[in-house]
Order: structure tokens, then sequence, then C-alpha cells
């Protein structure tokens, strides 16, 4: 219903630009570190999600998996009698997905709780 009685009023463009101008002009909000600090409290502490932790379980269940097939493949090729141009290819695809991996879940154990921390240092900083 609101919508509708949006929709039935013509709002030229010059009246955009003036209302735009005069909200330019309208003077700022003070700032207040007890306002922040008191919206900041009230926020629920950040957990850990549960999206996040089927994220970390997947990239370790996939970094083990390519690991062994990996393993294997590196037992075969050494086995064979030559090793071809597909064979370092295959090597290369196989560094790339384990790096990724690695990368993603030392981000995740590392970097993100470091990230944070130092965030809520920052925040705290600013409200004081």
């Amino acid at each position: 219903m609101k919508t509708d009685k949006l929709k039935q009023q013509d709002i030229s463009p010059a009246q955009e630009q003036r209302l735009a101008d005069a909200m330019r002009t309208l003077p700022r909000a003070p700032e207040s570190p007890w306002f922040t600090r008191k919206v900041l409290n009230r926020l629920p502490d950040r957990q850990r999600r549960v999206a996040a932790r089927i994220e970390i379980a997947t990239c370790v269940i996939a970094l083990v998996a390519t690991g062994i097939f990996a393993a294997r493949f590196l037992r075969q090729t050494l086995e064979a009698p030559e090793i071809v141009t597909g064979d370092i290819m295959m090597y290369l695809v196989y560094l790339a997905i384990i790096v990724a991996l690695a990368a993603n879940i030392c981000d995740w154990l590392f970097i993100r709780p470091l990230r944070n921390a130092v965030q809520r240092r920052n925040g705290m900083a600013r409200m004081q």
C-alpha cells in the first residue's frame, strides 16, 4: 500500500535536486563516544558461525583427499619409465589446489582472528 502512494507522487528532478541540496546543508550530528560504546555493547558477541565451521571442515577434508591423490599420482609417475608434460601439468594442478586450500585454512585459523582482534582494539581505542 505504501508503495502505491509513493508511485502516485510524481517528483520532478528539480524537486529531487532541491531536496538533496537541502539535506546536504543540514548540520551533522556530533560524534559521541558514549553513544558508540552503548550501541556496540548491545550488539551480540561475534561467534564463529556454523557456515564457517562447515567451510573449514570441507577445506580440511578436501586438503587431505587432494594430498592422498597427489601422493598416489606421484608414486605412479615415479614408477613409470618416463615423465611426460601431462604429468608435470598434473603436479602443478595438485600443487595449486593444495596451496589454495591451505591458504583458505590458514586465513580462517590465523588471519581472521588476528584481524578481528585488531578491529576490536581499534574500535575500543576510538571510543575511549
